[in-house]
């Protein structure tokens, strides 16, 4: 995710959850935090015990935000970094899966009068080690022809859509069970398609995380055997710490990849614009 992507998505998400934005300039935002909103994204769950149980009224918060280290901006004294792997970020996500894990909308503006249902989803890919590295990735993928397409979030961003599907539209028909098994088989087909994605990627980083997992195993291994020759009658009790202490060294920094779904949307797009394909039902 790039850095105009990444601001996008956080004004995106402020307006739709009804967060007033205050300031809105190049790399900045200053928002108010409506107050269920301020519950997701500052993490003070005590404090918001402490004020509802006491009937404490609470000033909004407001949030300074910047998406560049070096963003300054005339009477913000200090703002806070919000970028892949942000704790402000994280509570974004976690507060927008919460939120919207699931739209249902109908393209409204196309050549053709023609819709046919398309699974979108966003991929959070986080490569794990010592280190972590977060990516967001969009699929989609034309329940129709099971046709996968990277990237088809960029594609539509700027496509003006609707709830309701309007007249004189039509829509491909896959309903009732078919649509439950369609949907079911185009996740299948995104994972698959992320996974071939990954797994033809520059994996260095993991080899190079796991022989600094081997170095820091092998120090371990050496301080406890030194251990248990200086200390032979405590020998049971600094075995069972070694094993313990190796295998959360193992756990913590053993390089993986982890994939999570962020959201999935059902839309209803305009089958030539998309894939080249015939309009015909």
């Amino acid at each position: 995710m790039d850095n105009l992507l990444l601001q996008d998505f956080c004004r995106r998400y402020f307006q739709a959850t009804g967060t007033p934005i205050l300031r809105d300039e190049s790399e900045f935002l200053q928002v108010e935090l409506p107050r269920e909103i301020d519950k997701e994204l500052t993490d003070r769950p005590y404090f918001w015990m402490w004020a509802e149980a006491t009937g404490e009224e609470v000033p909004p918060t407001v949030l300074n935000i910047a998406f560049n280290a070096e963003t300054e901006v005339e009477g913000i004294e200090s703002a806070e970094l919000v970028a892949l792997g942000s704790f402000r970020l994280e509570k974004i996500f976690e507060s927008a899966v919460k939120r919207g894990r699931f739209v249902r909308v109908y393209q409204t503006d196309a050549p053709t009068h023609l819709r046919v249902p398309f699974l979108l989803t966003s991929l959070k890919i986080s490569y794990i080690a010592d280190r972590r590295k977060d990516e967001i990735r969009s699929y989609g993928v034309n329940l129709k022809s099971r046709q996968v397409i990277p990237g088809l979030y960029e594609e539509i961003l700027d496509l003006p859509f609707s709830e309701e599907l309007p007249a004189p539209f039509k829509v491909h028909a896959l309903e009732g069970p078919f649509l439950k098994a369609s949907l079911q088989d185009g996740w299948r087909r995104i994972e698959q398609t992320a996974m071939e994605e990954i797994q033809k990627s520059d994996h260095s980083w993991a080899e190079t995380a796991q022989e600094r997992l081997a170095q820091e195993m092998e120090q371990l291994d050496t301080y406890y055997q030194s251990m248990i020759l200086e200390n032979g009658e405590e020998m049971t009790v600094y075995s069972a710490e070694r094993e313990l202490r190796l295998a959360e060294l193992k756990w913590r920094s053993q390089p993986r990849i982890q994939i999570a779904p962020l959201h999935f949307g059902l839309l209803y797009l305009d089958p030539v614009q998309f894939t080249g394909t015939s309009p015909r039902i």
